[in-house]
């Protein structure tokens, strides 16, 4: 293991669920955790598979946190939004920013859900359009 604390930036998970429930409620509903150990689990996902892959870019960090948090169903409702959020934040928290219209990055989010595209897909469609935030 490296001890990948040292080299990326990594979200807090009460910030996260803080961010999903106010996200959630300006649409009118209401965010409810069921099992908190299994939000972590799929937060941490990426964590410990950047300690075993030491060359794993934040893209497929990003990718991997999403579908952590999206497949355990750690809340009742926005468990997409919640992987979202998370894997957002990991990559602003990064030093780099995802330029992709809304829509588009709601399509693929959804078809990876579904089975439709691979872990490995949605990274390389966060790589192909992640750039170094210059700000």
């Amino acid at each position: 293991m490296t001890g990948n604390d040292d080299v990326y930036c990594w979200p807090n998970a009460d910030a996260i669920l803080d961010e999903t429930a106010a996200f959630m409620e300006s649409m009118g509903h209401s965010m409810v955790l069921n099992d908190r150990n299994a939000f972590l689990a799929g937060l941490e996902r990426a964590k410990i598979a950047a300690d075993y892959q030491t060359d794993a870019s934040v893209a497929y960090l990003a990718a991997l946190m999403y579908d952590g948090i999206t497949t355990r169903h750690a809340l009742r409702d926005g468990n997409k939004r919640a992987g979202a959020i998370a894997a957002l934040t990991f990559i602003a928290m990064n030093g780099q920013f995802l330029d992709v219209p809304e829509t588009e990055l709601e399509a693929r989010l959804r078809a990876r859900v579904a089975g439709q595209i691979s872990i490995e897909e949605l990274a390389a469609y966060f790589a192909e359009n992640t750039y170094p935030d210059i700000a």
